[in-house]
C-alpha cells in the first residue's frame, strides 16, 4: 500500500517548477506537476521528429534538455575565477547557463555540513586530510585550489552559504557523501530555515532506498521533488514510483556503451512512468543522440560547455 507522505507548504514551490521560472523552459506546464513527462517521450518539452519511414530522424527539438554541471562546471576554473565547488562558482554556473549545480555535501567534525568532494581536502585545498575530522574553524583557514593546482583567493564554502548564494539563481544537485545520508534531518532542518525547499534535489543511489523511506515514515516532510534516485531496472523505477513517486530518477549508463538497447528501453520505461530522466554524459554525440530519443532531458557532464555548444549545434540542424 503506498503511505501518505507528510508534507508542509514550504514545498508548493517545486525545484522543477523552479527551473522553469529562472529559465524560462517549457517544464511547467499545466498538470506538469501530475504527469511531469508523458508516455511520448516529453513532447511536452520536446519532440522526436519521425521520417516517412516511421523511423526517428536524426534531428531531435531538444529546447527541454538541461545539463548538471559536474561541481558547477570547472573546465575554465582559473580564466572564471572560480574554483569547482565555490561560491564564486554558482554566479559563473548561472551566468553560463547550465541549469543544475551538482555538487557534494560533507560533515566537518564539529557538525557543520561543507562542500567538499574528495574523501580528503589535499587536491581542493592547501590542507590535508579528511573534512569529516577537521572543524569548520580549521577549514575556514584554508584556501580552495585551481584544477592546474595554483592557490585561489576562495574558501571552503558550506552548504549554508550555498543555499544562500544560489537561491534562485541554481538548482542544485546534491550528493551526500559516504556517512552524511544518516544527518539527512538536520540538513533538511537547515534547508527549511534558509526556505531553499525549491533550490535543492539530492542524488541518491537507490540501495538508500530504504533509509529515506525510514525517514519520511518518520515524518520528515518529503516533496516529489527532493530526491533523485539512481537506478538501474524497471523493478527499481517501479518501486521508486510506488514508495516515493519522485519528479525524476537518474538511469545509470555505462561509460562504454551508454547507449545500448536495454539502457534505452530502461529510459523509456521512467519516461513511461512520468520520471524526468537524466543521465551521465557518456560516450559520443551519437549516443548523446539516442539517449535524448529515447526520453533523456537532463544530462550530467564534466564538460557542460561541450554539451551547451552540441545542444546549440543540434538547435541549429532543428532550424535548417
Amino acid at each position: 500500500m503506498k503511505k501518505t507522505r507528510p508534507t508542509t507548504p514550504q514545498f508548493a514551490s517545486s525545484a522543477v517548477f523552479a527551473i522553469a521560472a529562472l529559465l524560462s523552459l517549457q517544464l511547467a506546464t499545466p498538470g506538469f506537476a501530475e504527469n511531469p513527462m508523458p508516455q511520448d517521450a516529453g513532447a511536452q518539452v520536446s519532440e522526436v521528429e519521425v521520417n516517412a519511414t516511421g523511423s526517428p530522424a536524426t534531428a531531435v527539438q531538444i529546447n527541454g534538455v538541461q545539463i548538471a554541471a559536474h561541481r558547477g562546471g570547472y573546465e575554465t576554473d582559473k580564466a572564471d575565477n572560480a574554483p569547482e565547488n565555490s561560491i564564486a562558482n554558482i554566479r559563473n554556473c548561472q551566468i553560463k547557463g547550465y541549469e543544475l549545480y551538482e555538487t557534494d555535501i560533507q560533515r566537518t567534525q564539529d557538525g557543520h555540513f561543507v562542500i567538499v568532494h574528495d574523501p580528503t581536502i589535499d587536491r581542493e585545498t592547501t590542507g590535508s586530510g579528511a573534512a569529516s575530522k577537521m572543524s569548520l574553524e580549521e577549514l575556514k583557514t584554508l584556501h580552495k585550489k585551481f584544477r592546474d593546482g595554483t592557490v585561489s583567493e576562495h574558501r571552503v564554502a558550506t552548504l549554508d552559504e550555498f543555499l544562500v548564494e544560489g537561491k534562485d539563481r541554481v538548482l542544485f544537485k546534491a550528493d551526500l557523501k559516504p556517512g552524511v545520508n544518516q544527518y539527512f534531518k538536520e540538513i533538511m532542518e537547515l534547508v527549511a530555515r534558509r526556505q531553499a525547499f525549491s533550490g535543492i534535489v539530492f542524488r541518491v543511489p537507490y540501495r538508500d532506498a530504504d533509509l529515506f523511506d525510514a525517514y519520511q515514515t518518520n515524518g520528515l516532510p518529503f516533496s516529489r521533488d527532493l530526491l533523485m534516485f539512481m537506478v538501474s531496472n524497471k523493478n527499481q523505477v517501479d518501486d521508486v514510483k510506488q514508495r516515493f513517486n519522485p519528479t525524476m530518477v537518474q538511469v545509470n549508463v555505462s561509460k562504454n556503451d551508454p547507449a545500448n538497447p536495454q539502457t534505452l528501453e530502461l529510459i523509456r520505461y521512467a519516461t513511461s512512468k512520468g520520471f524526468l530522466v537524466e543521465t551521465h554524459a557518456e560516450g559520443t554525440e551519437q549516443d548523446w543522440r539516442q539517449l535524448i530519443q529515447a526520453g533523456v532531458r537532463i544530462f550530467h557532464t564534466n564538460k557542460p560547455a561541450k554539451m551547451k555548444a552540441f545542444l546549440r549545434q543540434m538547435e541549429v540542424e532543428n532550424a535548417d
